[in-house]
């Protein structure tokens, strides 16, 4: 997905980010809190945006990555998390063949990532973060099932948990899925939380 062929950059420019609260979505503590990632794992956040979940992850001891397209994104989230330990942001595109060559990590976390994406890149979505993970890694994931937006439009684009245990099924194992713990008051009831593990 090339930067150039999204409106991503010039809304980063114009500061049309709903999705972004200035801070951690709530659900990355609870991950945190449970131990859900085994110490020492490296984790990778796809469209980490201006990074709050990224340095959320990285505080609580993990190496830590951010990807996105958005050149814009990436060199403010640098600015904003400078001096963090164990924390990089990178220019990245999420769906490059030649990503998993360069790195594989242990955990991946998502979050306003695949509701970003065209419906139909999915099943690439779920190809390119399997291929980015270790055998065993674990993929969690806080899904949009309820956007409020018309049926079919977006971005955000809304999802269900079935069809994320569907897509899913074939590169991992579903281990739990819940409701969040806790969320930001706009999204209460809009969002389900999943682990799944790398099939080997």
């Amino acid at each position: 997905m090339e930067e150039a062929k999204t409106p991503w950059h010039q809304r980063y420019i114009d500061g049309d980010t709903p999705w972004d609260k200035g801070t951690y979505t709530p659900a990355v503590l609870e991950i945190l809190t449970n131990k859900v990632i085994p110490e020492g794992k490296e984790v990778l956040v796809p469209g980490s945006g201006y990074g709050y979940d990224a340095w959320a992850i990285s505080n609580a001891g993990y190496p830590t990555t951010g990807i996105d397209i958005v050149e814009f994104a990436v060199s403010e989230a640098q600015k904003i998390h400078q001096g963090s330990e164990n924390l990089s942001f990178v220019k990245a595109d999420l769906f490059d063949p030649e990503l998993p060559t360069q790195k594989t990590y242990g955990a991946i976390w998502e979050h306003t990532c695949y509701c970003a994406i065209l419906p139909e890149q999915r099943e690439d979505y779920i190809e390119a973060v399997a291929n980015l993970l270790e055998n065993n890694g674990l993929f969690i994931g806080l899904f949009f099932t309820n956007t409020e937006m018309p049926p079919g439009e977006g971005p955000p684009y809304e999802t269900s948990a079935e069809d994320v245990r569907r897509l899913f099924a074939k590169r991992f194992e579903l281990v739990w899925e819940k409701d969040p713990d806790d969320t930001f008051p706009q999204r209460v009831g809009c969002e389900w939380l999943m682990l799944w593990r790398k099939k080997s």
